[in-house]
């Protein structure tokens, strides 16, 4: 990619949350990314919340602390519009109320700026 460059581009590989909020996605300081869709999927039989932070895992960077999944279902936060802006080395992380049964994934743009 050279100065300018956005490219479309999967930014979170399905991925399996857990129990303690953990980075899912560190942007890198040479771009700007930009996240519009996030998917979670419960692959569990019991219900689950998960909770989302942006620029660190402390309480006061988490920025939906419900999300409400029921038991094999999954939802889709379109952020399209409305992105989720990452610059120098931000993180998304992430964490489920138990166990490892949920999975997150995200799209987006990244553009490079360095």
């Amino acid at each position: 990619m050279a100065v300018g460059d956005r490219t479309p581009t999967e930014i979170i590989a399905p991925a399996a949350l857990s129990n303690a909020a953990t980075a899912k996605y560190t942007n890198s300081s040479a771009n700007r990314t930009q996240i519009t869709g996030i998917w979670l999927c419960n692959t569990g039989a019991t219900a689950r919340t998960v909770a989302l932070y942006k620029n660190g895992t402390a309480t006061a960077n988490m920025i939906a602390s419900a999300i409400e999944l029921p038991a094999n279902g999954s939802i889709f936060l379109d952020l399209a519009g409305k992105a989720l802006i990452f610059t120098g080395t931000q993180t998304l992380a992430a964490k489920q109320d138990t166990g490892t049964d949920v999975n997150i994934a995200a799209y987006g743009v990244v553009e490079q700026i360095a």
